[in-house]
């Protein structure tokens, strides 16, 4: 197994635990279109392709075309025909306007550089009463020493145009919120 493929297995693994939670708390319905952004090992691109069949869209988005292409084996193994991966920039997702009734980040919100302007670019590729969800790592909670506070994100989106529409706090290790335009 090369890099790319250990990488994502491990990405993969660490969602499992909590995942059945999480989609639960998405409400997410047949026929919706969710971006997955920082998709990395794909595990819940996968999930959401399967709950949101066959109308349905997932866009998994990340800067990581390695990722992307085991993303892409792995979907062509299981026929999920309503995955579209997306090679991404650190400025930009790359998604269609008006096109994203959830947009999903896990772990991805300490690496934006920009995070106020990104995430009002961002805001455009939401229908309306599209939402963002976006998990992350507690400050010291993570092997790698990555993490924001959940008031910090609160913040930014806030200064992004968004509103705060819920928290959840299940997670031990990260903090779980859900953001609107």
């Amino acid at each position: 197994m090369n890099s790319a493929n250990l990488r994502a297995a491990m990405f993969n693994k660490n969602a499992k635990p909590y995942a059945g939670k999480v989609l639960k708390s998405l409400n997410i319905n047949t026929g919706d279109v969710i971006a997955d952004i920082g998709s990395g090992g794909g595990f819940f691109t996968f999930e959401f392709a399967k709950i949101t069949s066959p109308k349905g869209k997932v866009f998994a988005i990340d800067t990581n075309s390695k990722l992307l292409a085991y993303m892409e084996s792995r979907k062509a193994k299981q026929k999920l025909e309503n995955i579209q991966t997306v090679i991404a920039d650190e400025k930009s997702s790359k998604l269609p306007e008006n096109s994203c009734d959830l947009i999903f980040m896990r772990n991805v919100f300490h690496h934006i550089e920009e995070p106020v302007t990104y995430l009002h670019n961002l805001g455009k590729a939401l229908v309306p009463n599209g939402r963002i969800a976006i998990i992350e790592w507690k400050p010291g909670a993570s092997h790698h020493g990555h993490g924001t506070t959940g008031t910090q994100i609160i913040d930014i989106m806030t200064k992004a145009g968004y509103r705060h529409i819920q928290s959840y706090d299940f997670l031990d290790k990260q903090s779980f919120n859900i953001f609107e335009k």
